[in-house]
Order: structure tokens, then C-alpha cells, then sequence
């Protein structure tokens, strides 16, 4: 299975944005050199091949795993341990909560399903008492070869049955599970050498106070909080209308990413085509076989126009604007914001190109300048706003996404509704499955 960095993190992102920032900022490089993934609290290394011999969910089960890793700064909680036994414990704890989320365990995790009721500090003080009463028990030889064999095989379950890491070569800090640790030693080491704290070592120092159960507690009660904060924005929509031109610029910070609330592979006209296709023009013939040519195939294009009117606050414009990014990943891509004036298209390239743009409105809403603003040949035109306004004589074909109660009809193209129930619709089974599977 092909993997995609860019997707997978976009996966990571919407499942949990209590770390979105530990996402966010870690790099993802790849390592032939490793056999699995890992990561040195900085970046996340993965084999290339290893990824591709598993299957999506597998592989944001594995950098999410990865991400956990960094978050609750596992590496240098290491420090002092019994290196084998904090592993088995770190990766016990973050694989329970990572499964009962939904994602797919990787062959060979550690997987103790009662780690679920531990942090890791708890599981691997559990280890250390169970390994001490052993080590106990052969000194007073009391059954000794038996407790040894018991012994070997406590582990090897624990440690995912063995995934052909721990047998490779004795080191000092050994592997357990699907993932190596082999580079926690050498960044506990760096670590030292550095004093001054970072952005990611501050949200990390946040979550390993927390301990692991309760962050993932945070995390489901942060995703609920998106939900009731575009509910309300919806419910409060229209309260500062205007009708002049204000050129208030606006700042948004932390958009983040959602969900995809419409599912743009079918909205998009021309999105589901690939950016190459096989074509017979000048095609040659070869040993008696007609050979065609792979050419590349013009990308779909898509322009989005923002309503930034007086109407619409920051939750709602973080909505729209978390659409785009989704809608970014079929298609190239303008946007430009409205009010009663256009003020022209940025091309976006990334997601950075999202988070960097200039906003500006403020005041009243003229749909008739948002019609205007379009293309006349793009493909794909949209409309995001919360439809507050009279409609305009001129038809086009456009697709108007409305978040809010307000019914508008348009002349030419489609409505697509977005009310606080369809978001309850939207998100709830999610919820609803994460709340049951903390409660068993």
C-alpha cells in the first residue's frame, strides 16, 4: 500500500487536535536504515518499505504512535529506567488508547489490554514490582528454569509476540513492540545539552503532566468543544450585519483542520480525474502492440470566494476556511474574501498558503460582488457564507455552501445546507464510538 506523509497527518490532525501542534511540528524524514519507524523526540523516521506493507489505518496507527511518543515525552521519562520495561509500559498505554480510538494496530505492537486503566508511569511501576517479585523468587530458587521460561514468554507477549527487532542485536536500550527506540538514548543526551525550552518541549511538559489518560480525555473534549463552538456561531450568525465597506483586516490563528463536512470528490467536477491520464495521440506501435503515451492532464481548478461580512466571526470564518483545506487536496485552488467589495484571489498551494492569508471585511454582504468576482472558464466555483443577504439577478453556476438556517435560492447551481442538526449528524457517530469505547 502507497503511503502519503501529507494525508496521513491530515488524518492525525482531525483525529486528534489536542496534539496538533506536536503533528504539526515534528518532521517525517525516511530511514532505510531502521526496519520499522521511530523517532528521536524531533522527527518521526519510518522505512519507506515497511509503510507500504501495510495498510492506511496501519500507518496512522504507526505515526500516530510515533506522535504519542514525542507528546508525552516518553524519551526522557526514560531516563533512569529500566529501558525494556518503560518501553513495554509507554507503548502498552498509548496502544490501548490509539485502538480503542478506532485505528488498526500494526503487526507485533505491544498490546496488555489493561493498560488502559494505567498512565505510564503506573503500568511501568506494575512491571518493575512484577520483574522485582520474579528476580525475588529465582534468588530464593524457588522453581527457578520454570519462572525463567515464564519469564521469556511474559515478555515476548507483551512485546507484540516479537516483531524481529528485539532478535536483531543486543542493545543497550532494546526494542520491544513494532517500533525501535534505539535513538531514545542519544536524545536524552542532546537534550541535556540544550537549556532553552521550545514551543513543542512547553506542550509536552502540558501533556506529561496530564498523564496519558486524562490527555486523551482532553482530546475528545476538545473535539466536542469544536462542534458546540460552530453550533453556537451558526445559532448567533447575523448579529452585527452591516452594509458598508469596512477593510477591517482580520488575523485568524490556529485554524486546524475538521473533518470534511461535504464530500468534495463528488462536488468537484472535474476533481476525480487523475493529473495524468493514457492518452493514444502519437501513440507508437511496438512488436505489433499499440503503445500509448502517458501524458499529463491539466489539474481541475476551483475558485472559493469568503464571506468576511460583518456577520461572520472568527468560528465560522475557521470553518470555512478548514473546508478549503480539504477542498485543497482535490484540486488547485484560489480564495478570496467579500463583503460589499471583492479584494482579490490568493493562490493557494499548501496549507501554510491558508494560514497566511490576508482577511479583510467586515462589513455589509453583497452577493452580487461575489458572483462577479469569479473566473469566467475555472471549473469549480464556491461560495462559503451564512446567506444573509438578498440574492442577485445574475445567474451562475456555483456551488453555495451555507452554514446556517437561512434558506437562499440562487439563480443557477446548488445549495448545500449546513445546520447545527447535519453537524450533529456529521460528527456524533465518531463521538458517540469514542465515548463507549472510554466507558468499557
Amino acid at each position: 500500500m502507497k503511503y502519503d506523509i501529507a494525508a496521513l497527518k491530515r488524518k492525525m490532525l482531525v483525529k486528534y487536535p489536542f496534539f496538533g501542534s506536536i503533528v504539526a511540528s515534528v518532521g517525517y524524514k525516511e530511514n532505510k536504515d531502521i526496519p520499522t519507524a521511530g523517532t528521536d523526540g524531533e522527527t518521526i523516521y519510518y522505512n519507506p518499505e515497511y509503510l507500504e506493507s501495510l495498510s492506511v489505518e496501519e500507518q496512522t496507527f504507526v505515526f500516530a504512535h510515533e506522535v504519542c511518543h514525542i507528546a508525552f515525552n516518553h524519551i526522557l521519562r526514560s531516563e533512569g529506567k529500566d529501558h525494556e520495561l518503560w518501553n513495554i509500559a509507554a507503548d502498552g498505554v498509548i496502544n490501548q488508547f490509539l485502538k480503542r480510538d478506532g485505528l488498526k494496530m500494526a503487526k507485533g505492537v505491544v498490546d496488555i489490554a489493561e493498560a488502559i486503566n494505567y498512565d505510564a508511569e503506573q503500568l511501568y511501576e506494575k512491571l518493575l514490582q512484577e520483574e522485582q517479585q520474579r528476580q525475588q523468587q529465582q534468588q530464593n530458587g524457588q522453581g527457578n528454569g520454570q519462572n525463567q521460561q515464564g519469564n521469556q514468554q511474559q515478555n515476548q507477549q507483551q512485546s507484540g509476540g516479537g516483531s524481529g527487532e528485539d532478535s536483531q542485536e543486543e542493545e543497550k536500550q532494546q526494542d520491544v513492540g513494532h517500533d525501535t527506540h534505539s535513538m531514545w538514548e542519544q536524545a536524552v543526551k542532546k537534550h541535556k545539552e540544550e537549556q532553552e525550552k521550545t514551543e513543542l518541549e512547553k506542550k509536552q511538559e502540558e501533556l506529561e503532566g496530564m498523564g496519558e489518560k486524562d490527555a486523551f480525555k482532553k482530546n475528545l473534549e476538545d473535539k466536542k468543544k469544536q462542534l458546540e463552538e460552530l453550533k453556537e456561531a451558526i445559532s448567533k450568525q447575523a448579529s452585527q450585519a452591516g452594509t458598508s465597506t469596512n477593510r477591517d483586516v482580520r488575523t485568524v490563528n490556529d485554524i486546524g483542520t475538521a473533518k470534511p463536512i461535504v464530500d468534495w470528490r463528488y462536488v468537484l467536477r472535474e476533481a476525480i480525474k487523475y493529473d495524468v491520464d493514457w492518452s493514444y495521440k502519437n501513440a507508437t506501435l511496438e512488436d505489433g502492440v499499440v503503445v500509448a503515451n502517458l501524458e499529463e492532464q491539466p489539474m481541475p481548478e476551483t475558485e472559493i470566494v469568503l464571506d468576511t461580512s460583518g456577520s461572520i466571526n472568527e468560528v465560522l470564518l475557521k470553518n470555512f476556511l478548514r473546508e478549503c483545506k480539504n477542498i485543497l487536496q482535490h484540486t488547485k485552488l484560489k480564495v478570496g474574501c467579500f463583503d460589499t467589495e471583492f479584494y482579490g484571489f490568493h493562490e493557494i498551494r499548501t496549507e501554510e498558503d491558508i494560514e497566511n492569508m490576508r482577511f479583510e471585511g467586515g462589513g455589509g454582504t453583497d452577493f452580487g460582488v461575489a458572483v462577479g468576482a469569479f473566473s469566467r472558464r475555472v471549473e469549480n466555483k464556491i461560495i462559503f457564507t451564512d446567506g444573509e443577504a438578498s440574492m442577485p439577478d445574475m445567474p451562475l453556476d456555483a456551488v453555495w455552501i451555507v452554514f446556517g438556517g437561512e434558506r437562499i435560492n440562487p439563480k443557477g447551481g446548488r445549495v448545500i445546507h449546513i445546520t447545527p442538526e447535519q453537524l450533529d449528524r456529521l460528527y456524533s457517530y465518531e463521538i458517540e464510538s469514542e465515548t463507549k469505547g472510554r466507558s468499557r
